[in-house]
């Protein structure tokens, strides 16, 4: 039985919740000023980390940025060495973004090791862990979804603009 009642709990979720996210983005501002990059370019580069070598326009599409914007981004990254084109080989008319070997080595450095966050998880068990990626899988859809709803108001705005 919790000391709380169910909307002083639903409260402290949600302020843990806006917390961690905003440490979150505190440290990604300061390794992103650290490389000499701008937020776009370091959320471009967390893309491309995550989610592997992809055409710029579908980095374009993934980070909300226009082809032009993702052309002088990349360009800037190559020119740091955090991020390379290559071609396709598959398709080799394709042109693919990634992040450099480079990148992971100086992320290793700014972040730590692997095993680092491992020690910090230690303490959970596999059922909280599964429970704990659940909730932040959920949480991603959630914002997903916020973001094509916003979409839709921007949208929806411009059609009532454009009529009056």
């Amino acid at each position: 039985m919790s000391k709380y009642s169910r909307n002083e709990l639903i409260g402290e979720f949600i302020a843990a919740v806006r917390a961690s996210q905003s440490a979150t983005q505190t440290l990604d501002t300061a390794v992103a000023e650290l490389l000499g990059i701008d937020s776009s370019a370091y959320r471009c580069l967390d893309i491309l980390d995550q989610e592997g070598p992809m055409t710029a326009g579908r980095l374009a599409e993934r980070a909300r940025l226009s082809p032009g914007a993702i052309t002088a981004l990349l360009d800037r990254l190559e020119e740091k060495g955090l991020a390379r084109r290559t071609r396709d080989t598959e398709d080799r008319r394709r042109v693919l973004a990634e992040v450099t070997p480079e990148l992971r080595r100086r992320a290793a450095e700014l972040y730590g090791a692997p095993e680092e966050g491992e020690q910090g998880l230690a303490a959970f068990s596999d059922e909280q862990l599964e429970f704990l990626i659940g909730f932040l899988r959920g949480s991603v859809a959630y914002q997903e979804d916020r973001l094509r709803r916003l979409e839709e108001l921007k949208a929806r705005a411009k059609r009532n603009e454009a009529g009056a």
